[in-house]
């Protein structure tokens, strides 16, 4: 498949990050006085960004699975953004074959479209030296609108000076590849991260990947 466009998400796709992430939220739920979240229940509601996933913690860590109010949502948010500065780095690692299969798509001009701050974003980019291979980042504070929304997707583009049809998203949720869908690009899911397979399937993506060095096998 010839695409020219390669738009990857961050947490899930590129970076294993859940254990830092799980670790900060449980910091910031201790903080509330609310039980702690496993690895896999915090690993099946990440999603839409730090507000979205911060909201739906609070809500199943409540007795009665109560939402919460504003103030509650806004304190929350700020705690586990003061614990992840801290543990964003302990446990966080690429996956296999990122660094040699960005290497091998030089060619390519690539983008980072996440719900992921911009700012945690490029830092984690740059710690583990992958910054150089993308021409583009679009955080999830950089529009008003995050994934599954279109217009991530379609700024990256516009910062590539490309157009979708020339274009694939890459990532691990349904956020990822119904912002594709509704941006005009092809999708591949991929599996290794915080969906299964089955549940990507149901997303009727264009490919499905279980390695991340086998987009060399469907993209030249």
């Amino acid at each position: 498949m010839k695409v020219q466009l390669l738009l990857f998400d961050l947490d899930g796709t590129l970076i294993d990050t859940l254990g830092d992430l799980t670790s900060s939220i449980n910091l910031m739920l201790d903080d509330l006085g609310r039980p702690p979240l496993s690895k896999e229940t915090v690993g099946s509601i990440i999603g839409k960004g730090i507000p979205t996933t911060v909201y739906r913690c609070l809500t199943v860590t409540h007795p009665a699975e109560e939402p919460p109010d504003e103030t509650m949502h806004r304190e929350a948010i700020r705690l586990f953004h003061a614990h992840y500065a801290d543990e964003m780095l302990k446990t966080t690692s690429l996956y296999p074959g990122v660094t040699e299969t960005l290497e091998h798509f030089d060619n390519k001009r690539k983008a980072v479209v996440t719900s992921k701050e911009a700012h945690f974003t490029h830092l984690m980019l740059d710690h583990f030296g992958i910054a150089k291979y993308f021409d583009a980042i679009v955080g999830g504070d950089t529009l008003p609108a995050r994934k599954p929304d279109p217009r991530p997707v379609l700024e990256a583009l516009r910062l590539l000076e490309g157009k979708a049809s020339d274009a694939v998203m890459i990532g691990d949720s349904e956020t990822d590849v119904n912002a594709g869908h509704n941006a005009g690009t092809l999708t591949c899911a991929v599996a290794y991260g915080y969906r299964t397979a089955e549940q990507l399937r149901e997303l009727s993506p264009d490919f499905i990947i279980n390695r991340f060095d086998e987009l060399k096998e469907y993209f030249d």
